[in-house]
C-alpha cells in the first residue's frame, strides 16, 4: 500500500493522462481499421495485414534502437540533457525510417509482387518515416513525464486519419495503398504536433553518437524488440502462405477487435518504466511483485471483458464492423481473447525487470516466447489453419508467464549497475 500512496498526486495524475492517451489511441486505431475493412475485400483487407505486420516491426525496432533508453534512464534528467537525448534520439528515427521507407519502395518497385501489394508496400514507404517520428515524439514525451502531451499528439493524428479515411470512403476509393496513405500521411501531419510540443528538432549527426552512448543498452533491447515484434508477424506470413491471405485477415481482424487490451499494455508499460526507475531506490523487493501484478491484471481485465464483448454481440455487429472478414474473425477470436490474457500476464514483470535495467533478461525470456510462438502458430497453421495459428500463439503466451514472475523474484533482489557506458543523469 506504501507504493500506491507514493504514486499518487502528480504520478496518477500522469496515470490517468496515460490512460486517456490509450483510450484515444484505441477509439482512433479501431474505428480507422474497421472503415478499411469495410472498404476492401477479404483477400485485400489480408494485404493491409501484411502491410501493418511490416510498420510494427519497424515501430518496435526503432523504438528499442532510438527512444526506449530515453524512458528506461533518463526520465529524470535535467531540461539541458533531455534536450540532447531527445534531439539524438529523434534524429537516429528519422534518419533510419528514411532508410527503411527508401527499401520499401525499391522492394515495391522491383520484386515480383502482387500489383496490391507491391503498390502498398511502395505508399508504406512514402508514409514510413511520418509513422515512425510520430511514435517517436510520442515515446518522447511519455519518458519525460508528459503524458497530457502525448494525448494531444495521438488525438490530432486520430482526428487526422480519420476525417482521411473517411473522404476516401465516402468517395467509393477500395485501393489498399490510398488508405496507407491516408494513414500515413495523417501521421506526418502530426509529427509536426511533436515538433513544436518538445521544441528540438532532430539531429542526424548525433544519431551515430546516440548509437555508441546506449549501445550496452541498446544490444538487448534491439534483438528483443524485433523477436516480439517478429514473431507475431512470422506466425500471419505463415497463416498466410498455408491458408491463404483471407485467413491473415482473419487473425488481423480479431486482433484488431482486441486491440484496446494491446494498446493499454503498451500504454501502461510507457507509463510504469520511467515511473518506476524513478523510484527504484525508494521501494522494497515485495513492492516490486505487488507493482508487476497490478500492471498486469489491469491488462487482463481490460483485454478479457472487451474481447467477451465481441462473443455476446449478435453476428450482424460483427458483419457490420468488419464486412465479409467478420466469418473468419469469428472462429479465432477466442484463442486470440486467451492469448492476450496470456500476454497481458507478462506486462508487469517486463516493465519491473526495464525499470531495474534486466534488458539482458528480458531477451532472454523473449528468446524462448519467440520460438515457442512460431513453432506453435506454425503446427496450428498446418493443421487447422488460422484458428490452430491462434491457438498455438496462446500457447506460447501461457507457457512464458511463469518464467516472466520468477525473473522479476529473483532480479530485484540483486543491487542494479547501469548497462550504459554514459551514467543516467541522477534524480533531483
Amino acid at each position: 500500500m506504501r507504493l500506491l500512496a507514493k504514486l499518487r498526486g502528480a504520478g496518477m495524475t500522469r496515470g490517468v493522462w496515460n490512460i486517456a492517451d490509450q483510450l484515444v489511441s484505441s477509439a482512433n486505431n479501431f474505428l480507422v481499421q474497421i472503415v478499411i475493412a469495410k472498404s476492401v475485400s477479404e483477400g485485400d483487407f489480408g494485404t493491409f495485414a501484411i502491410v501493418f505486420s511490416i510498420f510494427s516491426v519497424a515501430t518496435g525496432f526503432f523504438r528499442a534502437l532510438a527512444t526506449s533508453p530515453v524512458g528506461m534512464r533518463f526520465a529524470g534528467a535535467s531540461d539541458e540533457e533531455f534536450g540532447r537525448v531527445t534531439a539524438a534520439s529523434t534524429g537516429l528515427a528519422l534518419g533510419g525510417s528514411l532508410l527503411v521507407g527508401l527499401g520499401l519502395v525499391a522492394t515495391g518497385v522491383l520484386a515480383p509482387f502482387g500489383t496490391v501489394l507491391s503498390h502498398s508496400l511502395v505508399a508504406l514507404g512514402v508514409v514510413l518515416p511520418g509513422l515512425l517520428m510520430q511514435d517517436a515524439w510520442r515515446q518522447v514525451l511519455f519518458a519525460r513525464l508528459r503524458p497530457a502531451a502525448a494525448c494531444v499528439l495521438d488525438g490530432t493524428w486520430g482526428v487526422l486519419q480519420l476525417l482521411a479515411v473517411l473522404v476516401l470512403f465516402t468517395s467509393g476509393v477500395h485501393s489498399v495503398p490510398a488508405y496507407v496513405l491516408a494513414w500515413g500521411g495523417a501521421a506526418l501531419a502530426a509529427s509536426f504536433v511533436g515538433l513544436a510540443q518538445m521544441r528540438r528538432r532532430p539531429r542526424l549527426r548525433r544519431a551515430v553518437g546516440w548509437l555508441r552512448e546506449q549501445s550496452s543498452t541498446t544490444r538487448y533491447l534491439v534483438p528483443e524488440y524485433v523477436l516480439l515484434q517478429s514473431g507475431a508477424q512470422i506466425a500471419v506470413f505463415v497463416v498466410a502462405a498455408v491458408a491463404g491471405t483471407a485467413a491473415a485477415g482473419a487473425l488481423r481482424g480479431g486482433n484488431m477487435l482486441t486491440v484496446p487490451a494491446t494498446i493499454m499494455s503498451t500504454g501502461l508499460m510507457t507509463f510504469a518504466v520511467p515511473e518506476l526507475s524513478r523510484r527504484r531506490a525508494a521501494m522494497a523487493r515485495r513492492q516490486w511483485t505487488w507493482a508487476a501484478l497490478a500492471i498486469s491484471g489491469l491488462v487482463v481485465v481490460t483485454g478479457v471483458a472487451w474481447g467477451s464483448l465481441f462473443l455476446l454481440l449478435p453476428d450482424g455487429v460483427g458483419l457490420a464492423l468488419l464486412g465479409d472478414t467478420w466469418a473468419g474473425t469469428e472462429e479465432v477470436l477466442v484463442p486470440i481473447i486467451v492469448g492476450q490474457a496470456g500476454s497481458a500476464l507478462s506486462v508487469g514483470p517486463a516493465a519491473v525487470l526495464y525499470a531495474n535495467e534486466g534488458a539482458r533478461l528480458t531477451l532472454r525470456l523473449h528468446v524462448v516466447y519467440a520460438v515457442l510462438l512460431v513453432v506453435a502458430s506454425t503446427v496450428g497453421a498446418l493443421g487447422w489453419g488460422a484458428v490452430g495459428t491462434a491457438w498455438g500463439m496462446a500457447a506460447a503466451f501461457w507457457l512464458t508467464v511463469p518464467w516472466w514472475y520468477l525473473a522479476v523474484h529473483r532480479h530485484v533482489r540483486r543491487p542494479v549497475t547501469p548497462t550504459s557506458s554514459v551514467e543516467p543523469t541522477p534524480i533531483g
